[in-house]
């Protein structure tokens, strides 16, 4: 399973394509580390190009979101129906992740 993490061209978010699954989860993580080092206030995450994510890489989602700093937050863009399922499955109400379509 392959995973590809760039930058977006506005360095304010990350473009992510491929699985995120537990053969590329240190990878995963690391991004999300990185992503959350960024001082801005909408952190963007593109996942219009991936075509699974497990249950422990939504997780590693929840539990970045829940770090960030007051009025920080992350911005899911067209993320695996299966994403926002989990997400409001297991953290409802999770303010600091917002998903769109």
């Amino acid at each position: 399973m392959v995973l590809q993490i760039d930058t977006l061209p506005d360095n304010a978010g990350l473009m992510v394509i491929g699985e995120i699954s537990v053969s590329t989860r240190t990878v995963w993580q690391q991004a999300l580390k990185q992503l959350v080092e960024r001082r801005t206030d909408v952190l963007h995450v593109d996942l219009s190009r991936v075509r699974f994510v497990d249950v422990a890489g939504v997780t590693d989602l929840a539990v970045t979101a829940k770090c960030l700093p007051e009025g920080q937050r992350m911005v899911l863009h067209r993320p695996p129906a299966q994403v926002p399922r989990i997400l409001e499955l297991f953290w409802p109400g999770l303010a600091a992740i917002e998903v769109t379509a």
